[in-house]
């Protein structure tokens, strides 16, 4: 029996189909866009995308989506964040993201699910005060929990009614703010994430600098002008520094209000950078920002959702508002407010680290000299910097992917990730296999960095990050010079490649009047331009492909099942030729003379559905044969190139399809 084939997008062109769309405005979300507006013509091609993707979406017939964020990007990318509701309810889990450019293509997807939703009832077993009381006891006494809200909890774990339910507090002894989902037949704990995004640093590092504050005469704040909510205060008493005159700080590590000059200085150089390099205007992409407090009576920092905290060096009890400390922490805070929410499965880490390390050598300071190592100035309990990205074994952390990084401590789980970023940047030699790599520079390896994270979902992971990154570098640079060292640099980490994984140098735009007019003939682009079943175009190495990487592989599921793969073109009216061609292989389980399995060649013209040719378990035939069929009565005509194959319950059938052509002169 054929192994599990990974859910892969379809290709962007598709016939609309019937499908349940909730616009998040007044405007309905497929309304004609304003003429000029990049912005409405990305969301018009995404809700038309959504619409007419119904299987590439895992929809079930009760799912509705609302498109709940628009994030722009580099290049003119806009990325539409999705919701799924189930009956309803909201599905934990059943996210995604679909780009457009501002010239209404769509250039990129990102899909959560993997398999629809199936729940037999969305009445719940348990009351929300019960499912509270379990909430709690993932806290220490005194915590405080949101009211929980009932959804559907649908992780590759499984399919539940749960309640979500936030709770604020501490945990052992530590700040912790956990989102926790509720098993709501029995009042099970189903899964926790806790949000809080601890980091670490230094105080007192950045020198004599000008910092953004507001006033005049003999009043004055640690308030950035440039944007309000940037504002530096005493975690005693959550109140923002001000004072009489404009000078700030006294140069000792152990003032919190010089522990507020290096921090505030160390937000407006990323409030700076996100706007210069990357386009984004703040921490929420909408100007705002979250108050940054110093006073936190711990060897640590961390954002929260709501504020970034700054705590002590240890020993010394310096504050520890250095540059890299800062920035990653509000990075964090850029995590938390791009599609899917603060990144899981040992991602968050390595991705504020990149905005900590970015912001350093925008900022170019002397006094704090940018470089690979996080808090190399902190020395925070006499350990030196606690993590290096040329080198995380230097710090004790894994250079290297493996199975069990998704689960390892989430600051040693950073090492795989910066390592990549490291690679990408500033280029070098692998510690893991050897492997060089070409670097990009900071600036781009920062574009590809954030231009991924607006494809980001809630199941985000080490391996979907390789597919995202790969599809934001090809689509910052048509060269393929980005995306070349993007991969290079994630096979250097050993992060293996992925079915989902764009390629980039190949022709998947026809030409208009000769030549082969199919867009990705051979599949080597991985799932575009053909659209219908997901996962049928793969690397699945159960069956070779002819040439390349990829086929299209139907059947082989030994089950009841009908998939198809589709592409529609236009044959030229002035075409004196126009034929198809496809080499297939076939191989099956099945006996006798019955045809238990088929697959067809069709031609689609409006209503008429014409096969060109059919397939079946007899005559079976292992070895890869070129088929062709004269399609000149169709000149001038759009038509559909369709395989579609229909296998019963019992033994498996595989049809396996690799380097079509529809050649035209």
């Amino acid at each position: 029996m054929k192994t599990t084939r990974l859910a892969a997008l379809a290709g962007i062109a598709a016939t609309a189909v019937a499908a349940s769309f909730l616009a998040p405005t007044v405007t309905p979300a497929d309304a004609a866009p304003a003429a000029g507006n990049p912005r409405a013509e990305a969301q018009q091609a995404a809700a038309a995308w959504v619409k007419g993707h119904g299987n590439a979406l895992e929809r079930a017939s009760q799912d509705a989506f609302v498109r709940t964020g628009t994030f722009e990007g580099n290049g003119s990318i806009y990325s539409m964040a999705y919701e799924r509701t189930h009956e309803g309810l909201r599905v934990v889990g059943g996210d995604f993201v679909v780009l457009a450019n501002g010239a209404g293509q769509v250039v990129g997807t990102s899909v959560a699910q993997e398999a629809p939703v199936d729940i037999a009832s969305t009445t719940a077993k348990i009351d929300a005060a019960r499912a509270t009381e379990a909430a709690r006891t993932l806290a220490d006494a005194g915590a405080e929990t949101t009211t929980p809200e009932l959804v559907i909890w649908h992780r590759e774990a499984g399919t539940k009614l749960a309640y979500e339910v936030e709770v604020r507090g501490t945990n052992k002894g530590e700040v912790s703010w956990q989102r926790a989902w509720i098993d709501a037949d029995n009042g099970k704990v189903l899964e926790t994430r806790e949000q809080i995004a601890h980091g670490q640093g230094t105080g007192n590092w950045e020198g004599k600098v000008t910092i953004p504050t507001s006033g005049s005469g003999s009043s004055y704040s640690m308030t950035n002008p440039n944007a309000t909510t940037m504002k530096c205060q005493d975690a005693a008493a959550n109140t923002t520094f001000s004072g009489t005159d404009d000078l700030w700080g006294n140069g000792v590590g152990t003032s919190k209000e010089t522990g507020c000059v290096d921090a505030l200085y160390s937000a407006e150089q990323e409030r700076l950078m996100l706007s210069s390099w990357l386009g984004r205007n703040g921490m929420n992409g909408s100007g705002g920002w979250v108050p940054i407090r110093v006073g936190l009576n711990d060897v640590n920092a961390y954002y929260d959702g709501t504020q970034v905290q700054i705590g002590h060096r240890q020993g010394t009890n310096e504050w520890i508002g250095a540059m890299d400390v800062v920035a990653h922490e509000f990075g964090h805070g850029i995590d938390d407010k791009t599609p899917g929410g603060i990144s899981s499965n040992g991602t968050q880490e390595f991705v504020a680290d990149t905005f900590g390390t970015a912001t350093e050598f925008f900022a170019n300071n002397p006094a704090d000299p940018a470089d690979y190592t996080i808090g190399e100035e902190v020395n925070l309990v006499g350990a030196g910097p606690i993590r290096d990205m040329s080198n995380p074994g230097n710090v004790g952390d894994p250079s290297c992917y493996s199975s069990s990084i998704p689960t390892a401590e989430v600051h040693a789980a950073a090492g795989p990730g910066d390592h990549w970023w490291y690679l990408l940047a500033n280029g070098g030699t692998s510690r893991c296999n050897g492997q060089a790599v070409s670097g990009v520079g900071v600036q781009n390896a920062m574009k590809i960095m954030y231009n991924a994270m607006l494809m980001k979902t809630s199941s985000a992971s080490y391996l979907k990050y390789r597919t995202w990154t790969l599809t934001a570098a090809k689509n910052l640079d048509s060269t393929c010079g980005l995306f070349n060292s993007t991969k290079a640099a994630w096979n250097a980490v050993n992060v293996p490649a992925q079915t989902g994984d764009p390629t980039c140098g190949g022709t998947t735009t026809p030409p208009p009047t000769g030549g082969n007019i199919l867009g990705n003939p051979g599949f080597e682009s991985g799932p575009t331009v053909w659209t219908g079943n997901t996962g049928l175009i793969t690397t699945n190495t159960g069956r070779p492909a002819r040439t390349g990487s990829y086929k299209a592989w139907l059947g082989g599921n030994g089950t009841t099942s009908t998939e198809t793969i589709n592409q529609s073109v236009t044959i030229p009216s002035t075409a004196t030729a126009a034929t198809l061609s496809y080499w297939i292989r076939t191989d099956t389980s099945e006996s006798g003379s019955t045809a238990y399995d088929t697959m067809r060649v069709q031609v689609v013209d409006g209503s008429t559905v014409t096969t060109l040719r059919t397939f079946t378990n007899v005559g079976t035939n292992a070895t890869y044969t070129q088929y062709s069929h004269a399609l000149t009565a169709y000149k001038g005509k759009t038509v559909t190139i369709r395989f579609t194959m229909t296998e019963d319950s019992s033994l498996q059938t595989s049809f396996v399809v690799d380097d079509t052509a529809l050649n035209v002169s």
